[in-house]
């Protein structure tokens, strides 16, 4: 069951998701978040960049455990609303 629900992960991930965020404001929003982000780094040392790499890593593992749970969480809603 694992196996099934990966790729239904990576299947929405794919091809279900990237649809969904195809909007203007979303485009626009990612396109002022990225001009802020290099502005940002631009005024880091070195080390500083690096620490904020590890950071922001580790903060990416997070977040993304975090996904995995709510679509796991929401497949199985969908399943067992299924068997009703």
């Amino acid at each position: 069951m694992t196996d099934l629900i990966n790729h239904l992960y990576f299947y929405s991930e794919d091809h279900c998701i990237p649809q969904s965020l195809e909007t203007p404001e979303y485009r626009k929003t990612v396109h002022g978040l990225e001009q802020d982000w290099a502005r940002f780094r631009s005024t880091l040392t070195a080390e500083q960049n690096r620490r904020l790499e590890d950071l922001l890593s580790r903060q990416f593992t997070v977040k993304l455990t975090e996904e995995q749970a709510v679509f796991r969480s929401g497949l199985s809603i969908g399943v067992t609303l299924g068997r009703l």
